[in-house]
């Protein structure tokens, strides 16, 4: 079980496929400190704690800070989910590593970094210059020795460049400990939106190459919200076979349903089906 704290719903970005954009999620002005945060992280249980937002750089250096030692404190694995692209601006060295000290070892950094190019970003994030800070972030965090994993969101955007980002980050970003490709959900700004959200056979050949890229890298990978029937031989990295093995619940079965045509296919026992977002944009699996 997962423990997730969203801090506030600000952020320094406006990406198109943000699933929880500030301007369609209200948090009371009274919940935006560190009294607020604690009392939320002591209610909450499970062995993960996700500290999320908006963007959690863009609390108080010595908030986070405190939060994320509470957390740890409390026996949590503890993960910051980030777009990292002001994790330099906002904090000095020291605290930085500071942050770092806190949650290691067993915690992590999990970077959205959804483009392998400073153009292809600034379309996606809507942000000038953010591509450049970010990269620098990974590479600070990596050199304080901090677990870092970025998660690429695969849009239509962005999806016929999978593989040139898994060589970015094999190349440029080394010592990640996981890419994880993560189909984007149909929330948010990219509620019902074509143009952000492609089919899932239009993205699965890019993907393919992208996690070939990684095996010969040496890269972990892992893959979500795309069914593993599109994935071909490397359906052992979608995040929910080992769950469905499982039959441990959680988001994936309530975010995902199986449709009809999934019945004749071998993959049910360890696949949910695919989103319910999608189904309402494409109606079925094609």
């Amino acid at each position: 079980m997962t423990a997730l704290l969203r801090l506030f719903n600000e952020c320094n970005q406006r990406c198109v496929f943000c699933s929880y954009p500030a301007d369609e999620n209200r948090v009371p002005a009274a919940e935006k400190n560190i009294s607020a945060w604690i009392k939320a992280a002591a209610r909450l249980r499970g062995p993960l704690a996700q500290i999320s937002g908006g963007e959690p750089f863009l609390a108080r250096p010595d908030d986070l800070l405190k939060l994320a030692a509470y957390c740890a404190r409390s026996g949590r694995s503890v993960e910051i989910q980030t777009n990292a692209s002001c994790a330099l601006e906002n904090r000095t060295p020291a605290e930085l590593r500071a942050l770092v000290k806190a949650i290691s070892p067993g915690g992590c950094f999990n970077v959205n970094f959804s483009a392998d190019s400073p153009a292809l970003d600034r379309k996606i994030t809507r942000t000038r210059g953010a591509f450049a800070r970010r990269l620098r972030a990974v590479r600070a965090l990596l050199a304080l020795g901090a677990a870092v994993r970025l998660t690429f969101v695969i849009t239509k955007m962005n999806c016929a460049r999978l593989d040139k980002f898994a060589a970015l980050a094999a190349k440029k970003m080394k010592g990640v400990s996981m890419v994880q490709f993560s189909f984007v959900k149909a929330a948010g700004r990219a509620a019902r939106d074509e143009k952000i959200v492609p089919r899932y056979a239009e993205a699965a050949p890019y993907l393919a190459r992208a996690l070939a890229v990684c095996r010969a890298e040496g890269l972990k990978c892992s893959v979500d919200h795309i069914p593993p029937c599109f994935l071909g031989v490397h359906r052992g990295c979608h995040v929910d076979v080992e769950k469905m093995k499982r039959r441990a619940k959680g988001p994936h079965l309530a975010e995902k349903a199986r449709l009809k045509e999934c019945r004749p296919c071998g993959l049910c026992g360890i696949c949910a089906g695919p989103r319910k977002d999608y189904i309402a944009i494409y109606g079925g699996l094609k």
